[in-house]
């Protein structure tokens, strides 16, 4: 995809009102993810090659589904094994979430579900955002991702969760991500977390265990206390553990449940997915780009100074 974002300044600066979304349409403002990442109305960049966005194409701008779309059936699951290209289904924008995740969305009713202990509270209302409750002027946000910092864990799969392609070595499993071109590494041979962590991650130690010949559990903690868990500002402490659990549903579908716990934020543990679907694209597959760049986050957030905020609107899917 191109990155070739100063061509597009004049032309973003006049639709910096526009009712379109960066955290919903890839292209070349995308690079920066910053406030039109979170899913706030901002400036809308030309698609490549004059695509239609709402077409589902991959970075060679070939037309996908996934499989069980094009009419095939799936087969059993195979034992142990997670490998392939995955996106949300049924549709491929499903793990956006601009808004918050899915089961734990950042309106009033979700907010006041959350268990959040008086620290938790104190530092999530810190947190101006681009969407959600504490949405803020565009001044006075102050999303570390704005700058492009390191997504982090949880993030990565609770905000703009798109593409993401799985690889099994004997020891591990990599988590090949298409937000911000990143990976994860799950230790799978038995290791325990290291004890003291003197070294805390954006994206944690990772280790995953078989709990059944379809289902890995994962356990990530050591995670940076400097990000988010999500787009809208749920805070987290270096306490932070987060549980995920991959289970295979048949060939072409897994589930996804994300459980936090984090003792010094949050009185009891929530879980912002239950049983989120990811279905398996073709092998030839190729995942897009998207790359929060400094250079060109930067720029967006100069063309932005002075510009009155438009009013939230709902992200489209």
């Amino acid at each position: 995809m191109p990155r070739r974002f100063v061509a597009s300044a004049i032309a973003i600066a006049a639709l910096t009102l526009s009712p379109a979304t960066h955290a919903q349409t890839p292209g070349p403002a995308q690079a920066g993810q910053g406030r039109g990442g979170q899913g706030r109305p901002a400036a809308a960049a030309p698609a490549p090659n004059g695509q239609n966005q709402n077409i589902h194409v991959d970075g060679w701008d070939r037309k996908q589904e996934s499989l069980e779309a094009t009419g095939k059936k799936p087969g059993p699951a195979p034992v142990h094994d997670l490998s392939g290209n995955w996106e949300p289904v049924p549709r491929y924008r499903d793990g956006v979430f601009a808004s918050g995740p899915r089961d734990m969305p950042s309106d009033p009713a979700h907010e006041a579900m959350m268990p959040y202990t008086p620290l938790g509270k104190q530092t999530m209302q810190s947190h101006k955002t681009g969407y959600g409750t504490n949405i803020a002027p565009i001044a006075e946000i102050n999303d570390p991702f704005d700058t492009c910092d390191p997504i982090g864990f949880p993030r990565i799969i609770l905000f703009n969760l798109r593409a993401v392609q799985i690889v099994q070595t004997k020891n591990q499993v990599l988590m090949l991500y298409q937000n911000t071109r990143t990976f994860r590494t799950i230790w799978t041979d038995g290791r325990e977390m290291p004890k003291p962590i003197t070294e805390p991650r954006w994206f944690g130690y990772s280790v995953g265990k078989w709990v059944d010949p379809t289902t890995l559990v994962v356990t990530t903690t050591g995670l940076n206390d400097s990000t988010w868990i999500d787009n809208v500002g749920r805070p987290h402490s270096d306490q932070l553990v987060v549980e995920e659990t991959y289970h295979r549903v048949d060939e072409f579908n897994i589930d996804l449940t994300v459980k936090v716990t984090d003792p010094v934020m949050y009185t009891q543990p929530w879980y912002p997915l239950k049983n989120f679907r990811l279905g398996m694209n073709a092998p030839d597959f190729d995942i897009r780009e998207m790359i929060c760049a400094v250079s060109q986050q930067a720029l967006f957030n100069e063309l932005l100074k002075g510009a009155t905020d438009p009013a939230p609107e709902k992200p489209e899917k």
